[in-house]
């Protein structure tokens, strides 16, 4: 019993601290992209727990949006791009990092079970986090309907449109030939 309940609040405090590290990570991005300030994250649904001018954290654990203000280009593609792509970035970091400490449990009698329970629960959800967010997905009743995974998507076929435009504007010759040159 006591072993579930450990699980049970630890999986709850690793994917609220992963969800808000998740978002920071669209925020942080965004800060270095735009050098604008104008960004606020929500975490979660239900009752507020927390609540600052950039941060607002309710008690049931769901899903997160990262909300960028007014100097927030759609047409800006690259920066756009690696804004969207630094949530699940995060998440892969730290499912990545939580590796050795999976390969040193394995390799260790002496390894207490909070201990090995917060490793493979940080591991597993920011797997899951990672995975999900970049599946190309689009949702009804979420605080951000598309996924960061569907959102990169729309990135590269505007990028992919944009660049085809542009070729087929400097492939054509404004000016006609004179037949008689050659």
């Amino acid at each position: 019993m006591f072993n579930t309940l450990m699980i049970v609040v630890i999986s709850y405090f690793v994917y609220q601290i992963s969800q808000l590290l998740h978002e920071m990570g669209h925020a942080i991005a965004y800060r270095l992209a735009y050098q604008s300030k104008k960004w606020r994250i929500e975490i979660g649904r239900g009752k507020q727990i927390l609540k600052t001018k950039r941060f607002k954290i309710h008690l049931i654990p769901a899903d997160g949006a990262c909300y960028l203000d007014d100097d927030y280009e759609e047409w800006y593609y690259k920066k756009n791009f690696i804004v969207f792509l630094a949530g699940p970035l995060v998440n892969i970091i730290l499912f990545i990092c939580m590796i050795p400490f999976i390969y040193d449990i394995n390799h260790s009698a002496d390894v207490g079970s909070f201990y090995r329970n917060i490793v493979f629960i940080t591991f597993y959800i920011n797997f899951w986090k990672a995975l999900i967010s970049l599946l190309p997905k689009e949702y009804e009743n979420m605080k951000v309907n598309q996924t960061d995974g569907l959102k990169l998507l729309n990135i590269i076929k505007a990028m992919k449109k944009k660049r085809k435009s542009n070729t087929i504007k400097h492939t054509k010759n404004p000016l006609p030939h004179d037949k008689g040159f050659l």
